[in-house]
């Protein structure tokens, strides 16, 4: 028998004690008021509606699934993606909540098992705010749950991320190494000494080996700079001071204090870091030996105030996944929150 439920106020109230048991004992839709009723929201109305599980009237007419969708997105913001995400995340078997206890935090799922989930559903066309999603992952994470991202395209197919603060540790502990010196040749610094080479490269995987020697990035030279273990020269063998290798960093590479920032930060974790160009990324990174796995991760290094449109997420994301690495961003302000972004299969 067809459950049926009266649109008053903009929600849909269900009277019938059966139908109250089918809706929220067996399945978790609506929320139970005084005087044995059952409250639905328009989102849950619309879907039941959707599914012909519910024939709902007003001051006894019936309304059809178009009149209550124009009604659900006068009242709700951004109705349709939400609604989208509601319907596939239900049809998953997810007793979905909206949810009211913090602003982009869309729906909750209480799951009798694992954590509760929190949903966080937005248009392609909306933004990723990297301070937006520090914050919701802390909201989330003092109440022991998971936070997922659901972006609805323009066809209204989703794509589901896992949110979540990291802590990225390695197991390379940093050698000691004997003073070198670096020949400064326009973008990159070179070790001309194939003992210092082969030792930088073997014990940290420094650089990469150009003939005998070794060519080192900008970030890898400064940093082995201000430990005291490199020192610069150029091509006529006169010193160079370690200010002057920074000015031309930043000139080429306007972010290099960024990087360094992150560079230095991993290392102390014990990661080998190694760039990430040819993945989009700044950094790729090893938690051990390259030699015996492939980088775990793909860093990307922003500022706390990074935007940035989802497309451009989603292309970075797919390509870690497609590479069997994890997409990081490292969020540098006083302090830097490395926030993992995984691909999700609800």
């Amino acid at each position: 028998m067809m459950i049926t439920g009266k649109l008053e106020e903009g929600n849909i109230l269900i009277e019938k004690t059966k139908d109250i048991g089918r809706l929220y004992n067996k399945s978790g839709f609506g929320q139970p008021l005084s005087g044995n009723k059952l409250q639905l929201s328009l989102i849950e109305g619309v879907f039941l509606l959707d599914e012909k599980k519910i024939r709902i009237y007003q001051n006894k007419k019936i309304i059809n699934f178009q009149k209550l969708v124009e009604l659900a997105a006068k009242k709700i913001p951004e109705f349709e993606i939400k609604y989208l995400a509601f319907k596939d995340l239900r049809k998953r078997g997810y007793a979905v909540k909206e949810y009211d206890g913090k602003e982009k935090i869309t729906f909750h799922i209480k799951q009798k098992v694992n954590n509760q989930i929190f949903v966080s559903v937005f248009s392609e066309r909306d933004f990723l705010n990297i301070k937006e999603t520090t914050d919701l992952e802390k909201y989330v994470s003092k109440k022991d749950g998971k936070l997922w991202f659901a972006i609805i395209d323009e066809e209204g197919d989703i794509t589901y991320y896992d949110v979540s603060k990291i802590d990225i540790k390695g197991k390379t502990k940093e050698h000691t190494f004997k003073k070198a010196r670096g020949v400064f040749l326009k973008d990159r610094v070179v070790i001309f000494d194939e003992k210092a080479s082969k030792t930088f490269f073997e014990k940290e995987f420094y650089g990469k080996f150009f003939g005998n020697g070794l060519q080192l990035s900008f970030v890898e030279a400064l940093y082995l700079s201000e430990n005291n273990l490199i020192d610069f020269y150029d091509v006529d063998e006169k010193e160079i001071k370690k200010d002057k290798i920074e000015q031309v960093a930043h000139k080429l590479q306007p972010d290099i204090k960024l990087r360094l920032t992150v560079f230095r930060d991993l290392k102390k974790k014990g990661l080998i870091v190694k760039t990430g160009f040819k993945f989009g990324a700044h950094f790729r990174a090893y938690t051990k030996n390259p030699d015996e796995t492939h980088a775990e991760y793909l860093v990307h290094i922003v500022k706390k105030d990074f935007k940035s449109i989802w497309s451009e997420i989603s292309r970075a994301v797919r390509l870690a996944h497609s590479v069997n690495k994890e997409f990081v961003f490292a969020s540098v302000n006083k302090k830097i929150e490395y926030v993992r972004f995984g691909r999700l299969r609800p």
